[in-house]
């Protein structure tokens, strides 16, 4: 059997089946014609040929095919959108993999910024902090009298470079005006010099009565020089003021204060004693200073070693300028001076200081040849920053004691002649035994936004001198002075300061005569 003939077999078969569907119509008029009458009988539909069935079978078998057909591609995309959403699975998965990590990392991370937080310093201990921290740059921004240990190169703050060259220079100073009211007798009227309290009726201020200075001659210039060298920084420092005197006494004319350079830790020239120490820096306001602080200016040859960052050690052989009473000194032996500082706490620091000298001279009276004694100086100073109780005060100390060293203490040195004593009867030198210290509590008014703009401070100063006398001296001689002063210092902008201090002391002699003067001063400083 062909293969037409099975499909023509086929079309048979499914046109028998199909036949009343087909041809409906017939099927219906075939009924009606058996029920009505013989008379309205109808033409019946010829039936499809079997090259229209096959004709139909084709288009059939045609759109089967396309049906198919979308129905692979339509598999073809439902199975490449399910490999999609595979993939966005695995991604989603990945993604919310890592959006767990960073939720545990963000929960560590607010972990550690809440301890951070609890770790951050209150409102007071935030402003006490700024304020130390104004406080270290305005000390910062001063020009270092004492000298510091490291030597900067090239430009440095408030420099300006010098053209042509690989230095750079700096130019400061103040201008220092004092209103001085004195208002007991007292052999000084533009400071408080303690020695010249008069005691006896004979002295020579014993008539002096009160009585106003006003003086600006205590103003300074200076200028700074850095440059490097190639092996190693130079700095180079010089200021004066016009304190200087005259055969009048006229005090105007310029005084050399400051004049060194300093390289590689040698600093050679005239400054500060090694045994000083500028850095217990108090706000007393009286030019001449505290009785009993050690604040000479000499020149010297120093070398400084810096055992590590906090802790330095210096030693230098300084001019000698012996001061003797009945006789001329002699100054042949320099003085040898070695001191250690220790600094901590931002602005704290110790210095332990020592020197040993020669007095040595020829007394004014007999035929007695020159003499000599052994002398020496300790001296102990510091600032001690006081942060307890929300305060930011300071205490500041010197204590210094030895034997001939009198020059190392500020009314002795003033006073002259207190190095050493001649024995009239055996011309035989003798050092005399000092003391002196004073005691400073600087309290910083911070408990007002007012005061705490104004920078408002202040200082209760206590300081004592005292002079173990010889038999031999006499009656009249300086035993001991105490010096006690308060001051009240604001600063309306940082190169300003306004003052207002209050001293009074006593002295008294050998013989237990005492006499006590006072003084207000009024001071206004003005820093370039």
């Amino acid at each position: 059997m062909s293969k037409h003939q099975a499909k023509a077999l086929v079309l048979a078969a499914l046109w028998a089946g199909l036949a009343p569907l087909a041809f409906p119509q017939e099927a219906s008029e075939t009924s009606s014609t058996q029920t009505a009458p013989a008379a309205v009988k109808k033409k019946t539909a010829p039936k499809p040929t079997l090259q229209q069935l096959l004709q139909q079978l084709e288009a059939q078998q045609a759109l089967i095919e396309e049906q198919q057909r979308l129905i692979t591609e339509q598999q073809a995309k439902i199975d490449e959108q399910q490999q999609l959403i595979s993939q966005q699975g695995a991604d989603l998965q990945a993604q919310q993999a890592k959006l767990t990590e960073l939720e545990q990392e963000m929960g560590t991370m607010n972990d550690h910024l809440k301890e951070m937080q609890m770790a951050l310093p209150s409102e007071e201990e935030r402003k006490a902090l700024e304020e130390r921290l104004q406080k270290l740059q305005e000390e910062a921004e001063k020009v270092p009298e004492l000298p510091p240990t490291v030597v900067s190169a090239g430009d440095f703050p408030g420099s300006i470079k010098i053209p042509n060259t690989d230095a750079a220079v700096k130019f400061g100073g103040r201008i220092r005006m004092a209103a001085v009211f004195t208002l007991d007798p007292l052999g000084s009227s533009d400071r408080f010099v303690t020695n010249t309290i008069p005691v006896e009726p004979s002295d020579e201020a014993a008539g002096e009565g009160k009585r106003t200075t006003f003086t600006a001659n205590t103003s300074r210039f200076n200028f700074e020089l850095r440059t490097p060298t190639g092996v190693g920084q130079m700095r180079a420092f010089i200021e004066g003021d016009f304190y200087g005197t005259d055969v009048n006494e006229n005090r105007t004319n310029f005084r050399l204060r400051h004049a060194y350079a300093q390289f590689r830790g040698f600093l050679v020239g005239q400054t500060w004693s090694t045994v000083s120490d500028p850095a217990a820096n108090h706000q007393d306001l009286d030019f001449e200073g505290i009785n009993s602080e050690n604040v000479i200016r000499q020149a010297q040859i120093r070398y400084t070693w810096s055992v590590r960052e906090n802790l330095s050690i210096a030693a230098a052989a300084e001019t000698p300028e012996v001061s003797l009473t009945g006789g001329e000194g002699e100054n042949i032996v320099p003085d040898l001076v070695g001191r250690v500082i220790w600094n901590f706490k931002e602005i704290g620091h110790l210095q332990g200081a020592g020197v040993l000298r020669q007095i040595r001279g020829t007394p004014d009276v007999g035929d007695f040849g020159a003499s000599s004694a052994f002398a020496y100086g300790v001296s102990l100073s510091g600032v001690v920053p006081f942060y307890y109780f929300n305060l930011t005060d300071r205490f500041i100390f010197q204590i210094t004691s030895g034997k001939g060293d009198a020059r190392y203490i500020n009314d002795l040195n003033s006073l002259g002649g207190q190095d050493g004593v001649f024995d009239p009867a055996t011309g035989e030198l003798k050092a005399l035994p000092a003391q002196g210290f004073y005691l400073d509590y600087e309290h910083q008014w911070k408990e007002w936004e007012t005061t705490r703009k104004m920078a408002l401070r202040s200082s209760l100063i206590w300081s004592f001198v005292n002079v173990d006398n010889l038999d031999f001296q006499l009656d009249d001689a300086y035993h001991r002075t105490n010096r006690f002063s308060f001051n009240l210092v604001f600063s309306p902008i940082k190169r300003i300061d306004v003052g207002l201090e209050y001293i009074t002391g006593t002295r008294e002699n050998k013989n237990g005569n005492d006499g006590r003067a006072s003084q207000f001063q009024a001071v206004t400083i003005f820093r370039f």
